[in-house]
């Protein structure tokens, strides 16, 4: 699982796992999700992350961007 942050567009993205996309659902909070060809999430794309992550919930993206 690895995750990123870019800063420049306010785009949280976690990816689960490595499979053959299929496509993507948006949910109307902003969230899209990648399916992959067998049904499976294969990664999590939240945007305008710094609105959802307020307070302590922060930190998430912060961990994010030490990990990228």
């Amino acid at each position: 699982m690895k995750s990123y942050y870019d800063q420049k567009e306010d785009i949280l993205d976690i990816e689960l796992q490595k499979k053959d996309y299929w496509k993507s659902i948006e949910l109307p909070n902003g969230i899209i999700i990648d399916i992959a060809k067998d049904g499976s999430i294969i990664s999590i794309e939240i945007l305008k992350a710094s609105k959802i992550f307020l307070g302590d919930n922060k930190r998430v993206i912060e961990m994010a961007k030490s990990a990228a």
